[in-house]
């Protein structure tokens, strides 16, 4: 969703609330991955121009669906979206600003809500998703998801480098 913010361009000191809502039904990330969205917030956007700089922020959250990472079931995640952005909008010609956050969310006269929310979901994705805590995961042998029972699998996981070794102790147990 993009919002035009002209009229807060052409005023020195102003701030102004925007209802926004993402406009994407889908998460995607590089090299084909994506999670879809099962729930999205619209949200109340401030923002407020002081001189040449742009300060915007919101809050969201958003409802994700992303896999476990034992059993590869779906999970929904509720992920909360806090935006807190600065941008400045005429850099000087002796560079000061550089440093400020990267301003792709604004283009001309339009803010990008979208990019903004995305770019917030993606820093707040969790590093490890389970579907409980105690996920037993999926059998390495035959792939069957071990919390919906048990597979009849050997059980004993073999390392063929410690072949040797368990031939040793079987020797010894066969004595």
């Amino acid at each position: 969703m993009s919002i035009n913010i002209s009229e807060l361009l052409s005023i020195p000191s102003v701030s102004r609330k925007y209802e926004a809502e993402a406009g994407f039904d889908r998460l995607t990330l590089g090299h084909g991955l994506h999670y879809d969205i099962k729930e999205k917030e619209p949200f109340v956007l401030q923002v407020a121009k002081d001189g040449q700089n742009l300060h915007v922020t919101g809050n969201t959250e958003v409802k994700l669906v992303m896999p476990c990472d034992r059993c590869l079931s779906d999970v929904e995640i509720t992920l909360p979206v806090h935006i807190d952005r600065k941008a400045v909008l005429k850099k000087d010609p002796d560079g000061e600003g550089d440093d400020d956050d990267e301003q792709g969310f604004i283009e001309g006269c339009l803010l990008d809500a979208d990019q903004l929310i995305r770019d917030e979901l993606v820093i707040a994705l969790p590093t490890k998703v389970l579907c409980r805590e105690d996920c037993k995961g999926l059998c390495s042998t035959c792939g069957k998801n071990l919390n919906l029972g048990s597979c009849n699998c050997e059980k004993e996981s073999r390392d063929p480098r410690m072949a040797a070794i368990a031939d040793i102790f079987r020797e010894f147990q066969e004595k």
